[in-house]
């Protein structure tokens, strides 16, 4: 392949978070092949999530996605294999019993591994409501 051809690691990267976060369909688990299996995430709580919570919530019946969309990626950087991004999401989903209509901020850190990127690091803000003003950066 040409080089001129291939995207470049900000193309990348960008590509994976709108795949994890565009989901007009509800897919559950729909970006999971972005994320490393030595991933850490995040809650709103502060409690950390592996990759092996991860799977078992997504994959139980505590969740329901209804769909989720980008709304913005507010910063991206990239250093060598290393790269670090800000963005804002609208999701609408149910867990455990509660709907919830969030427009949250994510960050996240992702690993060129094997000349691969994938996410290895996420945390999620406790979401607002749509209605709300957004976040400004």
């Amino acid at each position: 392949m040409n080089l001129a051809t291939q995207p470049s690691d900000e193309d990348m990267i960008q590509h994976i978070i709108q795949d994890m976060t565009n989901n007009p369909n509800g897919e559950k688990n729909k970006g999971r092949h972005h994320m490393n299996n030595d991933s850490v995430f995040i809650r709103p709580t502060g409690n950390p999530l592996t990759m092996e919570g991860w799977d078992e919530m997504m994959n139980s019946d505590n969740v329901t996605l209804n769909f989720s969309k980008l709304i913005s990626i507010n910063k991206l950087e990239i250093s060598n294999d290393m790269a670090f991004a800000c963005y804002t999401t609208h999701s609408q989903f149910n867990y455990k019993g509660t709907d919830n209509d969030d427009i949250a901020v994510f960050t996240a850190i992702y690993r060129k591994l094997d000349g691969v990127w994938k996410f290895v690091f996420g945390q999620r803000s406790t979401g607002r409501s749509p209605g709300e003003p957004l976040p400004k950066f």
